[in-house]
């Protein structure tokens, strides 16, 4: 039997698929919050920004401010740009929220 250890993590067996869970959940939710942004339907966690046809410094910047009023974190700028596609992006959020 696995314990639970706050809403930011688990032990054991269950925490490793706790954390897929959250992470999947995560960039799920993000996979939409792109398409939003850019207007572009069908993303994916593999769709990488930079080959996004709408994808500005202005939507990546619509997009920060939408990912920080969704998920109640705060995500440093210069780390923020280098990520490349949507999964990078959901994995920032859990350690983000991981670390609240």
């Amino acid at each position: 039997m696995s314990e639970t250890t706050g809403t930011t993590g688990t032990t054991g067996t269950a925490g490793s698929t706790a954390g897929t869970t959250r992470t999947t959940d995560v960039t799920g939710a993000l996979v939409g919050l792109v398409e939003r942004v850019t207007g572009l339907p069908g993303l994916s966690p593999a769709s990488r920004f930079q080959q996004l046809e709408n994808w500005t410094s202005l939507a990546a910047l619509r997009l920060l401010t939408d990912v920080e009023d969704a998920f109640g974190v705060q995500l440093d700028l210069r780390t923020y740009f280098a990520v490349a596609d949507v999964a990078g992006l959901g994995g920032l959020v859990t350690a983000a929220l991981a670390d609240r």
